[in-house]
């Protein structure tokens, strides 16, 4: 059963994940997103953090693909050092029922959000 709420923004707390291609994330006070609230999600024992809610619709638009084009590209050889979200998800998030269990997550917490 999925999971969504949201926090009062604290930088000591929150990191953007989605901003930066650093597996760090970026400081939410540095955010270019930064907003009041921190929104999660939570499905399918994986917590989603976003720092806007522009955030939770790209992740939805991400979920609601079923086969993504490569990822393969230059990257000055720092290879996992440097990748975009959808990168560092862990594996089995993405494809089969769990891709639908997420997908629905993020569309609940969208309208309740909004």
């Amino acid at each position: 059963m999925s999971k969504h709420w949201k926090e009062k923004t604290n930088p000591e707390e929150h990191i953007d994940y989605m901003s930066t291609t650093h597996v760090q994330g970026l400081s939410v006070q540095n955010s270019p997103e930064k907003g009041e609230w921190v929104y999660f999600v939570r499905e399918c024992s994986f917590t989603f953090q976003f720092v806007s809610l522009n955030q939770l619709k790209i992740a939805k638009e991400y979920f609601s693909v079923k086969v993504h084009p490569s990822t393969k590209r230059f990257n000055n050889g720092l290879e996992h050092y440097w990748q975009s979200w959808y990168e560092r998800l862990p594996a089995g998030l993405i494809g089969g029922t769990k891709r639908e269990r997420i997908l629905k997550a993020l569309e609940k917490a969208i309208v309740e959000f909004s």
